[in-house]
């Protein structure tokens, strides 16, 4: 017997191996950010192809899709999108809240995925896998001191934008160590120490090396600054630094 961990990488390689050699398309179960380059390396293994969907752009928790030809349509995924609204009057359920809530009904944590806001003020989209759908509809009444309702959503749910602002900097170079010290208006040696006290991750996972180079749509998390986004390189200054576009997140 293997840890969990050790189990559910030995899954991801035979969903892998499935679909590549009796075509179709495997789906996992709700995975956790940290497990990408994971299901990369299974598809790579066994020669098939990747595709990734939380049921929204930029979503933490995913399901992976491992298959042979075409990829599939992102509505043909086993998730459900549940809307769950409340009177915001009343009571305002956090994150927290609504995660709780929802854990308490027995489920397992793979059953889940994110729990966005959406647009309308008293409301949040939770991304169920399809096979609880129906069981959260009909078992889950409430967070904390909200009353909930729930609906079943037909398309992608109206997310509200991330909370945050768009910064403009500039660096001597794309480097982890680099980018972090001019966006936190910290020295080299600052943002070093805190990479090497694993305070910093890259994409969910622990960044090792502070002269890694960053690519676009890099998701950056400094613990006790917050979380940034790599939105676009600008290129050169007439100083020779690189032009860098962030969004930093303020909600």
């Amino acid at each position: 017997m293997g840890t969990e961990a050790e189990l559910e990488v030995k899954r991801l390689r035979e969903l892998a191996l499935r679909a590549a050699h009796a075509g179709g398309v495997c789906f996992t179960r709700f995975l956790e950010p940290a497990m990408e380059a994971d299901c990369r390396a299974a598809a790579s293994d066994a020669g098939a192809r990747l595709a990734l969907w939380g049921g929204y752009e930029g979503a933490e928790r995913y399901i992976a899709a491992f298959y042979a030809e075409e990829a599939p349509a992102e509505e043909d995924y086993p998730l459900s999108p549940l809307e769950l609204s409340w009177n915001a009057k009343y009571a305002s359920p956090g994150h927290r809240d609504l995660l709780g809530a929802v854990m308490g009904l027995g489920l397992e944590r793979d059953a889940i995925g994110d729990i966005a806001p959406l647009e309308i003020d008293g409301s949040a989209c939770l991304f169920a896998h399809r096979d609880v759908a129906d069981y959260i509809l009909a078992n889950l009444e409430s967070a904390g001191r909200a009353k909930l309702r729930l609906r079943r959503l037909d398309g992608a749910p109206p997310l509200r934008p991330p909370e945050g602002v768009s910064l403009r900097i500039t660096a001597p170079s794309f480097r982890l160590d680099a980018v972090l010290a001019a966006a936190l208006k910290l020295s080299r040696s600052e943002t070093q120490r805190l990479i090497e006290a694993g305070l910093v991750k890259r994409n969910h996972m622990e960044a090792l090396r502070g002269d890694a180079q960053l690519n676009e749509g890099d998701l950056l998390s400094v613990r006790g600054y917050g979380r940034l986004r790599v939105e676009s390189f600008d290129g050169l200054t007439r100083k020779g630094r690189q032009g860098i576009r962030l969004f930093r997140y303020t909600g």
